[in-house]
């Protein structure tokens, strides 16, 4: 088994998988029938334009890869504590989570491993260098603005760990005073304030932005004592606090710089393997962003981005649980962007990177690592033309497993004016983790992970309403994996592979607005022939909101079907059952730009965790009260 963390690498067509996805794809093409009306995973009133898909401006639909957005009104009106509840209720990524609020979280995209999931904030990313995973648990909700989320791979344009996709989390951008407070279940309170200023003339201004929240919940038993050896039965708390300041100045037309700065504190209670002990965490995460646009020409535009993420842990009970006491993680990153417009409808791209990683904890020397890249693109959307292109080439090269080249080829044909054929085939490389080569046998290097991706799309398009339906298939070797016996060395010696069906739909229907994401995969890992951990074969993510007589109001439902998972009782792979959660939410503007809301999060009370031996979230119900000084 490939070595990370024991939540993130722990982690599969039959006639009843074809069956399934054959009654999802009538159930979401049921929107065709619909009037055009504007709609977006934000309910926008103009359908978004993301980044992350090709790192340049353009209208979603004309993203090819795989990609969602989640906008603020969508975060307020779901009022999730965290980001993973969030990521569990919209979307059909498995998410398993060890626990309340600040507890080690796992994302799968595309049934790649967590570290095999790259998440960014505003640009920089957070995976740690130690194990590689994300640290999602450490970013505030009440910090975040919006979500892009690329499903597939898209290494040659971010590198390592974007195998199954990338998750970008872009922080706090208020342009008016805001405020929120919250109260519910199991201790549960938070509050937020949020502004914006704009100031100079129109030409030249100056903004800023800046905000601070604070979360504080009495948890629960993180561990369940039934099925969980060393588990404290005693409830596991959680205190969030966040803050973050952005100030952009644009100097003349086509010349702009923002400053981003980030900081979290996140202090919970977990269960680790001694009976009786209150183990903590606090972990601060910290990050700072500096970007700078300038147009050099009529269609040429050069981009210039530094940034750095720090995160530090104190855990005074790591030494008990064979852990460290204290540790801290940092990634450093310069790069250089040149945007040149060829010719109307095709962008070139050029760019050049360096990210640097060091981390190092109490029972470990520090340990760094440096990786330069090149980066060439190309996008093509002729005007009038019935086809779209994106080429990509990416070439990596690293001090510790040495050097990558990646590719990625998408090609898009307009079957008719709302129907879009889309394929798309690419190459990928996951980094071994600096734990990975800590353990690795000193007389041969450890290598990257490889991996061969394809996808083909439908896409139909009227509005802001969309329904998309992919298949999808991914092939891994050379992934990281211990010996089987003495002395237990980290090799590359496992494969790895996954397909499957990808529905997506957006739309308005009737007074309501409907979202809907379902996933039938079949992720297995090859060299054990079994399936690969925690990730299920089928999922499905519905959420419905609807005005009426002034109260909007919503449900959201989730599935997750069975999945394979490592037992903590019995040391074995065992058979985690499917869940099925549901959500209800209702709102009601009471006086100009005051709005309150009620949620009932798990209606009903779901027992079934995320993670076998681990309580899953109970049923709860918050209120909240939200001013908006825009409004």
């Amino acid at each position: 088994m490939s070595s990370t963390s024991a939540l993130g690498r722990l982690g599969r067509p039959a006639s009843a998988f074809r069956r399934s996805a054959a009654a999802s794809a009538v159930v979401l093409a049921l929107p065709l029938a619909a009037p055009a009306q504007d709609l977006t995973l934000a309910y926008a009133d103009l359908p978004p334009v993301v980044v992350t898909a090709a790192r340049l401006e353009q209208p979603l639909a004309d993203a090819l890869p795989s990609t969602v957005v989640i906008e603020r009104d969508e975060i307020e009106r779901h009022a999730a504590p965290d980001l993973a509840s969030l990521l569990r209720m919209l979307t059909s990524a498995d998410v398993a989570q060890a626990g309340p609020l600040g507890a080690q979280t796992s994302v799968f995209l595309r049934g790649g491993d967590s570290r095999q999931t790259l998440v960014l904030v505003d640009g920089l990313p957070i995976n740690r260098a130690d194990f590689g995973t994300p640290s999602l648990q450490h970013l505030p909700i009440a910090q975040i603005e919006r979500i892009e989320m690329v499903r597939g791979n898209v290494s040659s344009l971010y590198g390592a760990q974007a195998v199954g996709g990338v998750i970008q989390v872009f922080t706090r951008r208020a342009t008016a005073p805001q405020a929120s407070v919250e109260l519910g279940s199991r201790g549960g309170r938070a509050a937020s304030v949020a502004a914006g200023l704009r100031l100079g003339d129109r030409a030249t201004p100056t903004e800023l932005h800046a905000s601070l929240s604070t979360r504080r919940t009495d948890g629960y038993s993180a561990k369940d004592p039934d099925t969980s050896p060393g588990a404290n039965p005693d409830d596991d708390g959680a205190r969030q606090h966040g803050a973050s300041l952005h100030v952009a100045q644009t100097w003349a037309e086509g010349h702009r710089t923002r400053l981003g700065l980030m900081a979290a504190r996140t202090r919970s209670a977990f269960d680790a393997f001694t009976p009786g002990l209150d183990d903590e965490l606090t972990t601060r995460l910290g990050a700072w962003s500096l970007d700078s646009q300038h147009r050099l020409a009529s269609g040429l535009a050069l981009t210039l981005d530094l940034g750095a993420v720090h995160e530090r842990f104190v855990d005074p009970t790591g030494p008990v649980n064979f852990g460290a006491e204290r540790g801290r993680n940092r990634v450093q990153r310069a790069a250089a962007q040149l945007q040149w417009q060829a010719a109307a409808g095709h962008t070139l791209q050029f760019g050049l990177e360096t990210q640097r990683e060091r981390f190092g904890d109490s029972n470990t020397a520090t340990r760094t690592r440096r990786n330069n890249a090149q980066r060439l693109a190309w996008i093509a959307r002729p005007d009038g033309a019935p086809w779209t292109a994106q080429l990509a080439l990416r070439h990596d090269d690293n001090d510790s497993y040495g050097r990558e080249t990646t590719g990625l080829l998408a090609l898009a044909w307009q079957l008719a004016p709302r129907w879009r054929l889309s394929g798309q085939v690419s190459t990928a490389f996951s980094a071994p983790s600096l734990i990975d080569e800590q353990f690795a046998d000193p007389a041969a290097r450890l290598e990257a992970e490889r991996s061969r991706s394809g996808e083909l799309a439908l896409q139909w398009t009227e509005g802001a309403n969309w329904v998309r339906a992919a298949w999808f298939v991914q092939r891994q070797r050379d992934r990281v994996a211990f010996d089987s016996a003495p002395p237990f060395f980290a090799r590359n010696i496992a494969r790895a592979s996954n397909h499957g069906i990808e529905l997506l739909a957006q739309a308005t229907i009737g007074p309501g607005r409907l979202g809907a994401e379902a996933t039938f995969q079949d992720p297995r890992d090859d060299t054990a022939d079994r399936r690969l951990l925690r990730r299920s074969r089928s999922s499905a993510a519905l959420r419905w909101t609807q005005d009426t007589a002034g109260w909007e109001w919503g449900a959201a439902l989730r599935h997750v079907g069975e999945r394979d998972d490592f037992d903590p009782a019995s040391f074995t792979i065992a058979r985690n059952r499917a869940r099925t959660t549901a959500d209800l939410t209702l709102g009601r503007q009471v006086a100009p730009g005051w709005r309150l809301g009620v949620k009932v999060e798990n209606l009903g009370d779901s027992e079934r965790p995320d993670v076998l031996g681990y309580h899953a979230n109970p049923r709860g119900v918050f209120v909240s009260l939200n001013w908006d000084g825009a409004r």
